[in-house]
């Protein structure tokens, strides 16, 4: 299925100027990320933490070229510590552009940083994602996810730094 095939997709393109931008995003997220996250969550108040890895390993999906997205991370609830781990899949129609799916290839939404930020939106049931993506640096980004529903009311940040080799 194409991005065209898919609601909402133009939530995913690019709609406001940033200091930095990616026209080769392929190329941009290729490698390893170190990532910190805070989940904040009204309905209960309280905050958590998540720190950890991502990779972005090439492969192709669909005949398209395409980058595999796999995090593990400890996430932090006061006294309690859990393992966690997400894996998307990020197909490339066009360098410039990202269609993220999940891993069994539904559709998230649609990622195009050609003017360093965008604002995405999903919706899953009674739940809502908007999300913000912004990159900071050639070796740093961001992404910010409100999520609402009868039952959620949570904002997510996660920085994201380039991995370098040692």
């Amino acid at each position: 299925m194409s991005v065209q095939d898919d609601k909402g997709i133009d939530a995913g393109r690019s709609s406001e100027a940033a200091p930095f931008h990616v026209e080769d995003l392929l190329g941009y997220m290729r490698g390893a990320w170190l990532f910190e996250r805070k989940v904040f969550d009204s309905l209960r108040d309280d905050e958590a933490t998540c720190t950890g890895r991502s990779v972005f390993t090439p492969h192709r999906h669909n005949g398209v070229e395409a980058l595999n997205y796999a995090e593990q991370g400890e996430l932090n609830l006061g006294d309690l510590t859990i393992t966690t781990e997400r894996e998307y899949i990020y197909a490339f129609p066009a360098p410039s552009q990202a269609e993220v799916r999940f891993t069994d290839g539904r559709f998230f939404h649609l990622l195009d940083l050609t003017k360093g930020m965008v604002r995405v939106e999903h919706v899953c049931g009674d739940d809502t994602y908007q999300g913000l993506f912004r990159i900071l640096t050639d070796k740093a980004w961001l992404s910010v996810w409100r999520v609402t529903g009868p039952r959620k009311s949570q904002v997510i940040t996660t920085h994201y730094l380039r991995d370098l080799p040692h």
